[in-house]
Order: structure tokens, then sequence, then C-alpha cells
């Protein structure tokens, strides 16, 4: 009995505090305020953009080389020697000028074929000199050889007229016949040797030519038993040692200039037309690199390549070989050649090209379009009111009536004294809609439609209202509004890239493209939109600032 008691009691205490507390919560709920509803404003894309003009630009055109010297040596021996000594400071990678000794060969061979040739030299001289003493010697004897000839054939013709006459006798005529025969042969030997003199003379010449040709060889050679450098530049590599032997053509070091380098490079075909000798060239060693070197077109190649449709350009690049940056050969490069030829052309920051796309801002088509970013804020705040208070109960024949209270009230925040005007505006169409599928969405789902739904109905409303009914802030809004802009894109084919500056257009910006619209409009005094690019949709409304760069908005 008692533990029946103490059951019931416990139930009866319970449904108490149960009971108490729903008619807590009932008080509390009845009479709770209604949570303010604030506006949301309206806020456009700020974006910042540039004004399009024609810029006076140059045609360049990229491509790829592997860097070469101009100035080079393959320092070989000229003779045959041992190494008696090679520098301390020769090692790859050391400095060396014009004339700087190498190696030193052994030269004693040499300094001895040519003391032997001056040797020789100086005993033919000498012999040639006693050859001059000789030759007037001989003269002198002919001389005399033929006054006895001359003598004796004059005693002769004595003894002939005499022995015509009758008196002497044949053996004294023979007698002076033969005289005259001794003088004469006498005088013809003298004559034979004083004629060979010449010859004699010319032989010791060339033999001292020959000799003189030696000691030019032998002092050559000891000449180029000094090993030099021929050029100013740097020692790529050294093959001798000290006590090796040097054979005569091979090979002993290389020596390779910086200071003037040349860069292959190979462009696209289509620069044929326009790249020339002395046009300027920026050699990067990577493409992305911004330090660059300059340098010249020397040469152009006659053909192209039928493969690769590149044309090769010859890059002559002066450096100074001590300082930074320098280009080596064999490292491969990237060059930018550009055309000495200006033309003037619309250039826009290569980043905004999208797509083969510019955006630009225009003016909106239809003025009254302004009226639609308002009307989508309001018409979502209504939304919101309508998803408070949606329910069953709202749904029935007479459910466009009863909105009207509703919409009013979420509408007087919003367009005060017409916010009755609004909601009959609004109410019956939506009524319809949220008695068919409207109560039966989410809530989010159910403000973004309802939003969609509302705002056609809501903007129309706006754009037939009295402005002067409206509060000063939505009218400050809608003027604010109407002096947006609406983003169009452009097609557009990018004809060629250019890195450098554009202060007039940018100061920052170095990567550009030169652009003309696919089709045909006119670029120029158009205002390019250059932030917020990856928000922009064509047709939307945005805020443009001229202003000068800085920070993306």
């Amino acid at each position: 009995m008692l533990k029946t008691a103490s059951v019931l009691f416990r139930f009866i205490l319970g449904l108490a505090i149960l009971g108490g507390a729903i008619g807590v919560f009932g008080l509390m709920k009845a009479t709770r305020e209604a949570p303010e509803i604030k506006p949301e404003v309206f806020h456009p894309l700020l974006v910042r953009g540039m004004v399009l003009t024609p810029q006076t630009v140059y045609r360049t055109w990229f491509g790829y080389g592997t860097v070469r010297a101009m100035d080079k040596s393959d320092v070989a021996a000229e003779v045959s020697a041992r190494v008696v000594y090679r520098p301390d400071h020769l090692e790859v990678g050391a400095s060396v000028e014009a004339g700087d000794v190498l190696f030193e060969l052994n030269k004693v061979d040499f300094e001895e074929a040519a003391r032997s040739a001056r040797e020789n030299i100086a005993s033919l001289e000498a012999q040639l000199s006693g050859l001059d003493i000789e030759e007037e010697r001989l003269a002198r004897q002919l001389e005399l050889a033929e006054e006895e000839a001359a003598i004796a054939r004059r005693d002769y013709e004595r003894a002939r007229d005499t022995i015509s006459r009758g008196a002497g006798n044949e053996a004294e005529l023979d007698a002076r016949l033969a005289a005259v025969r001794r003088a004469e042969r006498s005088a013809s030997a003298l004559r034979q040797q004083l004629d060979l003199i010449p010859t004699r003379r010319s032989d010791l010449r060339a033999r001292i030519e020959a000799q003189r040709a030696t000691l030019r060889q032998a002092e050559d050679a000891v000449r180029r038993a000094t090993i030099r450098s021929p050029i100013a530049g740097v020692v790529q590599s050294v093959e001798l040692e000290e006590g090796e032997w040097a054979q005569a053509g091979r090979v002993v070091a290389r020596i390779v200039s910086l200071a003037r380098v040349e860069v292959p490079l190979r462009i696209p075909l289509g620069a044929a037309r326009d790249v020339a000798v002395g046009d300027s060239v920026e050699i990067r060693f990577r493409a992305e690199d911004e330090y660059s070197v300059p340098g010249r077109v020397s040469r152009i190649a006659p053909e192209a390549d039928a493969q690769t449709r590149s044309l090769t350009v010859f890059v002559e690049v002066e450096q100074d070989p001590a300082g930074t940056g320098v280009l080596r050969p064999g490292q491969f490069v990237a060059g930018t050649v550009r055309s000495s030829s200006p033309s003037r052309q619309i250039v826009v920051p290569r980043r905004c090209v999208r797509n083969d796309r510019i955006m630009i801002a225009a003016e909106t088509d239809n003025p009254e379009a302004a009226a639609w970013p308002v009307a989508r804020r309001i018409a979502e705040s209504l939304a919101r009111g309508a998803a408070r208070s949606a329910h069953g109960s709202l749904a029935g024949p007479d459910i466009a009536s009863r909105l009207v209270s509703s919409l009013s009230e979420a509408a007087k925040v919003e367009v005060g004294p017409s916010a009755t005007s609004l909601a009959e505006v609004v109410a019956e169409p939506t009524g319809r809609w949220m008695g068919t599928v409207g109560v039966e969405l989410v809530e989010d789902q159910f403000v973004r439609v309802l939003t969609d739904h509302l705002a056609p109905e809501v903007a129309t409303w706006l754009i037939d209202a009295d402005l002067a009914q409206l509060p000063e802030s939505l009218r400050a809004e809608l003027e604010r509004v109407e002096r947006l802009s609406v983003v169009r894109a452009v097609s557009v084919e990018s004809l060629f890239t250019i890195e450098g500056e554009f202060p007039e257009l940018d100061p920052v910006e170095r990567q550009w493209v030169v652009v003309r619209a696919v089709d045909g409009r006119e670029l120029a005094g158009a205002v390019l939109l250059t932030s917020n690019l990856d928000q922009l949709i064509e047709g939307m409304l945005i805020d443009v600032t001229l202003q000068a760069r800085g920070d993306e908005p």
C-alpha cells in the first residue's frame, strides 16, 4: 500500500515539474523580443583597372642557344723537346695575358745549331771576300799575259817578214810561233779562271743564304722552345708537366677568352622578315630570370631549319670576365631578340589574358539593370523573413493574404512606408510558390531558391517605385549602384610577348602581351580589369578604380 502510494506520488511530482518547465518555456517564448532585422548592404566587387592606350613596342622573339667562345686557342708545341719549366700558377681556371709563358722547353740543341750556322756563315763570307782578291789578281795576270801574247805575235810577224825577204830561217820562225802559242794558252787559262769567279761567288752566296736559313730555323726553334699564350683568357686545360716530352704539333694547353662570346640563337622562322643585323638581344641564364646580359645580332644564318622551322641568329656579347653573371662557353641560355623597328600596339599584362580573353569595364546596356543588385539583397532579406515564419499553417488557398503581413514586417526595414505595396507585389506569386514546393525545403535551400524567385519581382517594383518614398539610405545605394560598370569579356589574339616596363600603364608589371580583338573591336580607351580576375564573371556589376597600383583589393 505504502509502496503504491510512493510510486504514485513520484509520478505526480514528475508531471508537475514537467508541466512547470513547459509553462516556463511557453512564458519565455511569449515574452521574448523579436530579433531586429538589419538591412544587408550590397558591396560590389572592387576591381582595379588601367586605361588601354597604344604603346611604342619593339617586336620580340624568344629562343634558346648554347654559348661558345669567339676567342679561343689550342696551344700546340712547335718543336719537339723536353719541358724544363712550367709556371706554378699554370692550372685550370688561371687567368693569363697574351704573351705569358706557359712552358719552357730544352733549347740547348737549337742554340748549338744556331752557333754552328753562324760559324759556317762567317767562314763562307771570308771565302767570298778572298774570292774578290783572287778575282783582282787574276785580272792583273790576264792583262800581263795578253801583253806577252801581243809581243810574241809582233816577234812572229817580224820573223816572217824577214824570211819573206830571203833572210832568216824556218826554225826561227817556228820558235817565234811556239812563243805566241804559249802566251795565248797562258792568257786563255787565266781568262777561264777569271770567268769562273762569278760562278764561285754565286755558289758561296747561295751557301751563305742556306746557312742563314739554317740559322733562322735554329733561332726560331730557340724562340719556339718558349711556349707563350697567344691570347688573354682563362686556362681551360694543361696537358704537360715539367720533365715530360713535348711533341711538335701536340696540344699542350687550351686558352679561352670570356671577353667576347657568341650565342647561336634559334628563334621562330617568322622573325626572318623583321630581324636584322645589329638588333639588340637580352640573354638570360633561364627564361624566368630577371637579370640579363645585353648583346647584338652580329650575323644571320642564310638557311632555316626545315624540321624545327627555326632561324639561327648569331648574338655577340662583350662582357667583363672578372664581373658577375658571366656567360661561359657551353652554357645553355635563353635569349630575347628585339627588332629595331618600333610600332604602336595595345599591350596588356600577360596575366590578364585568360583563355584568350581579357575582361574590360563597360557601361551597362540597360541603366535599369543597376537595380538588380539592390533587388537581390532585398529579396534575400524577404526570403529570410519568410523562412522564419514558414510552417505548415501557411499552406492553403489564402496563403497570399496571410503572407502580406509577414512580408510587410520584413520589408519595412528595407523600404520603409512602401513595404505594404512591395509585399502586395510579391505575396501572391510567392504564396503560390510556397503552397506547392516552398515549405518542403530546408531553410538554407529555401532562402536561396526563394531569393531567386523574389528578385525579379522586387526589381520590377524598384524600377516602378517612387524614389522619393524610399528611405534615404536605399536611394543612396541605388545611386551608387547606377555608377557601377559591367564586366565584358573580349576575345583577343596574342601577337607576341614583351619583357619590360610601361610606366604609363603600370610601373610594376614586366611581362606584357601585344593583343588585338578577334572581332576587330577598337581596344584603345577601354578600361582593362587587372585585379580579382578569378572572381570576375561576364555581365556582373563591379566598382572600378584607376588609382595607382597597390595591393590587390
